[in-house]
């Protein structure tokens, strides 16, 4: 077979082969930061996202809290103190509130993470054509979190974190202009599912960039 024709089957090979190697790289989780893995306590959020009126989600607080405990856990790069360990903690000292910094000292941990959910809405389509609705449901949620260290005081992360989904496929006479609606709606809670796991996600990456 010629040169000429040998060349461009080879470099075809090639890229191929180079197509079908694995990525081991993309698929492996990032590094711990700290040896030994730290100690942290996790309190529950605050709601604060239906203080400009509107649409009030209820229980986003508390979904929000769980994915986060639940992707400290996943990263195997702490040991989380979550609320029912708090709880016990303040049963046990005969208080129905402690200062979370407090509250984490008592249960060991290194560090506390508080957060608030500082947003959660959901937006009908903007219009329709011919009686068809045009345009797709959309649902925010932000998220403040703060990380301390609970020997210093000092606020080691503070960090903001926002997600959206929208989808078309909603029925909008379901979706309520005003009043409140719950996290795990069938009709809008997948919505705020997605929207929150985002935002939870993006305060995760900045907690396990810093210990």
């Amino acid at each position: 077979m010629p040169r000429r024709t040998l060349l461009p089957l080879l470099l075809a090979g090639l890229v191929a082969l180079s197509a079908c190697a694995p990525t081991t790289e993309a698929t492996q989780p990032a590094a711990c930061v700290s040896d030994p893995i730290p100690t942290v306590a996790v309190v529950d959020f605050q709601n604060t996202s239906s203080q400009g009126g509107g649409v009030s989600v209820v229980g986003v607080e508390d979904a929000a809290t769980a994915r986060l405990i639940t992707l400290l856990k996943e990263s195997g790069c702490y040991v989380v103190v979550e609320r029912s360990e708090l709880l016990t903690i303040m049963e046990k000292q005969g208080l129905e509130s402690l200062d979370p910094v407090a509250l984490a000292k008592a249960a060991g941990a290194g560090y506390v993470v508080t957060g608030t959910v500082t947003r959660a809405t959901v937006a009908r389509p903007g219009g329709s054509l011919f009686g068809v609705t045009l345009g797709q449901t959309k649902a925010q949620i932000e998220v403040d979190v703060r990380a301390t260290d609970i020997i210093t005081g000092e606020v080691v992360v503070s960090k903001k974190g926002a997600g959206e989904a929208s989808s078309p496929n909603v029925n909008i006479s379901n979706v309520p202009v005003a009043g409140t609606v719950s996290y795990d709606d069938p009709t809008v809670g997948p919505l705020f599912a997605e929207a929150a796991n985002a935002a939870v996600n993006q305060v995760v990456a900045a907690l396990r960039a810093k210990f």
